[in-house]
């Protein structure tokens, strides 16, 4: 049986209030067994949207960790999840074998150790402003931006995953935090990404 993830936003509920460093360091002091699986990741964020699972898929190949074969892990998610934006999907949806891939717990720790301190330098910039770009009409033609930049994520480009990842990164805060002038900025940017990635290879 496959599963939806709800992750609607809910003003009532405590966990909105948190940013994503703090529902990210909550997770870690709770999970401490050998094995973390996607399931448990996605469940901690509960009423969070889109945007969520987007910047967890995402977070892996925005941050320089040499953990083998993790583009091949977040690639796939992260074109079906934004698919599924673009087509106006009401809740992101992914299989039980991706929700359930387990992950030993010394490289889940690793990663999201390096996260907190990278997605707290972050949050210090972002805050509600341009709302034209966060509007729920506006979120479909940003589903397009997150499409293009997982598909490039998953091509077999030499150093090529980290800026397509670092911009969905920031989209996808700047749609949490409802900052439509960093969403705007980034989808300029990601609109040159191929030429940038051009004068790196």
């Amino acid at each position: 049986m496959n599963t939806q993830i709800l992750l609607v936003q809910n003003p009532e509920t405590s966990d909105n209030a948190l940013r994503m460093s703090e529902v990210l360091q909550r997770f870690l002091e709770k999970h401490q067994g050998d094995e973390v699986r996607l399931r448990d990741l996605f469940n901690e964020m509960e009423n969070r949207a889109f945007a969520s699972t987007l910047l967890l898929c995402a977070l892996p190949e925005a941050l320089p960790l040499p953990i083998a074969g993790i583009s091949a892990l977040v690639a796939m998610p992260l074109m079906l999840v934004s698919g599924q934006l673009v087509l106006g999907f009401q809740k992101p949806w992914l299989p039980d074998w991706v929700l359930d891939q387990p992950f030993k717990q010394e490289h889940s720790q690793q990663v999201i150790s390096a996260t907190i301190p990278f997605l707290e330098k972050l949050e210090y910039f972002f805050e509600p402003r341009w709302p034209l770009f966060t509007s729920p009409e506006a979120e479909r033609c940003v589903g397009v931006i997150l499409l293009f930049l997982s598909l490039i994520i998953a091509l077999p480009i030499p150093f090529g995953n980290m800026l397509p990842a670092i911009i969905i990164v920031l989209i996808c805060l700047g749609l949490i935090e409802k900052d439509g002038l960093i969403i705007a900025i980034s989808g300029i940017v990601a609109g040159i990404t191929p030429a940038l990635l051009l004068l790196i290879l």
